[in-house]
């Protein structure tokens, strides 16, 4: 039976709370959520020689990528901020809202992302992935969808591989998650866009 997985490439306490909402909301167990424990430089590396954490993965797995995205079409990069050094990131309240702030920034391009699923031991006959970036399916005047072009920078390696995007934003607590575009909510399916090899 296949498996949902959440896969935080870049493993800060912000990307760590909204996977575990994601996790919530599709009644995900959060031993599922992967990431690699060392948030970065060669200790990252260093790390995947003792557990690439997208190797036990199934080819009829579903794996849902969770970062920031634009939002909007033509987005070059995706990602997050993560404590860095001194720049730790914390989440504060202001007037009643939870707000992240300090880190660094941390980005992908379709390409980086690519090296690093294969560097994380995603097998190759891998099938079923999601960006779960806000605009990864959105196509631009410039560029074509980042989910596009993430399944099209994993070609030579993942032949099997489909890759669905979303256009609009994400909204997402532990009870539901959805696609916010202006100001309407819907559902996932209604917004997203898969892109294949064929």
């Amino acid at each position: 039976m296949a498996k949902s997985y959440i896969y935080i490439p870049i493993n800060s306490d912000e990307m760590q709370e909204y996977a575990k909402n994601l996790a919530g909301a599709w009644n995900i167990p959060v031993n599922q959520i992967l990431a690699n424990k060392v948030t970065s430089g060669i200790g990252k590396a260093m790390y995947r020689w003792v557990d690439k954490c997208l190797s036990k993965l199934r080819p009829e797995d579903i794996l849902y990528i969770v970062t920031h995205g634009t939002g909007a079409p033509d987005g070059q990069m995706i990602g997050a901020e993560r404590s860095m050094g001194k720049n730790v990131q914390k989440k504060v309240y202001v007037n009643g809202t939870a707000k992240w702030t300090g880190g660094e920034w941390k980005t992908y391009t379709p390409a980086g992302l690519a090296s690093t699923l294969v560097k994380e031991g995603l097998p190759a006959n891998f099938v079923n992935l999601h960006v779960c970036a806000c605009g990864s399916g959105y196509d631009g005047e410039k560029l074509r969808p980042w989910a596009q072009r993430l399944l099209q920078s994993m070609a030579s390696t993942h032949s099997s591989l489909q890759v669905t995007g979303y256009r609009g934003w994400f909204s997402c607590s532990t009870q539901r998650v959805c696609i916010k575009v202006g100001t309407q909510f819907y559902p996932l399916e209604e917004r997203a866009v898969t892109f294949t090899l064929a």
